[in-house]
């Protein structure tokens, strides 16, 4: 049997696509404090963007005094999956992510702010990595590496080995068709990334314009983006405060924010905190 806590070279292959670029990537992510799981010993069905068990448990251990019964739980999970497949319902979970959505929990009662992670106590959510998870939208699709959060699926990263004909940009074009066929797990998600194993890239699937993370602490281009971007509490932090929706006359559009621009707004926060006379104006374009 294969342990939870290690991907085995017998699960990927040394040469194939997921020894090549997968297994690093999920290594690295262990490191960082994600568990690995394999998507088999998850407890969901195809056909389920969470994993349920999780969720549940996470809603009731993060809302004492506030969910009280499984029928309150069940009205918030009945919620989250009634969200529209679009990028107005991506806008939606995300404002419940961040706990800002109110839900009447029982007939009568006040409305109540319900949370799904824990910003504050990193080590109170559960951190999940897994890999070839297998879902049916549309059509049936098995996405190469999964970050779940409290059961909740949030990143999509897609692999392609590296060869004269496809590099990253092929994983960028396949998310772009997982997209279409199975837009009732986008929903829920806060970004994407590709890689070949030499590049990096992350961004929202509708955009081309796919953004490096760059970190000189690693030679490894790919491993200082995974380990940039994904550390508990820094992912945490990117998904409560570093994207944001634009809405113009034409469409609904999401944004997140470039290394430069977390880095660059941290620092500033950083001495706002420390009392130092200069904060600093950042403008991004």
């Amino acid at each position: 049997m294969v342990s939870n806590s290690r991907l085995s070279t017998q699960q990927t292959g040394m040469y194939t696509e997921a020894g090549i670029v997968e297994k690093p990537i999920i290594e690295w992510l262990q490191e960082l404090g994600w568990r690995y799981t394999p998507s088999s010993n998850l407890r969901r069905t195809p056909e389920e963007p969470f994993e349920f068990a999780t969720l549940r448990k996470a809603i009731t251990r993060l809302n004492l005094g506030v969910i009280e019964t499984d029928e309150a739980v069940e009205r918030v999970v009945s919620k989250l999956q009634r969200l529209s497949n679009d990028i107005s319902g991506n806008k939606e979970f995300l404002d419940w992510l961040k706990g800002e959505k109110s839900i009447i929990l029982k007939p009568g009662q006040k409305a109540k702010t319900v949370r799904l992670i824990d910003y504050e106590h990193v080590n109170s959510n559960s951190f999940v990595v897994t890999n070839q998870f297998r879902f049916s939208g549309y059509e049936t699709r098995r996405f190469d590496i999964v970050l779940m959060v409290n059961g909740i699926p949030l990143v999509i990263i897609e692999a392609k080995k590296p060869t004269a004909t496809y590099d990253y940009t092929e994983a960028m074009k396949q998310l772009l068709r997982y997209h279409r066929e199975a837009p009732q797990i986008f929903k829920y998600l806060a970004f994407v990334c590709a890689t070949d194993g030499m590049t990096f890239k992350y961004n929202w699937v509708d955009e081309n314009n796919y953004s490096y993370w760059r970190n000189p602490a690693f030679f490894d281009p790919v491993e200082g983006a995974v380990k940039g971007l994904f550390p508990r509490r820094g992912f945490l932090d990117m998904v409560n405060n570093f994207i944001v929706f634009e809405k113009t006359k034409e469409e609904l559009t999401k944004k997140i924010a470039r290394y430069q621009q977390v880095s660059a707004a941290n620092k500033v926060v950083e001495r706002v905190l420390k009392g130092k006379p200069k904060t600093g104006l950042i403008w991004h374009t």
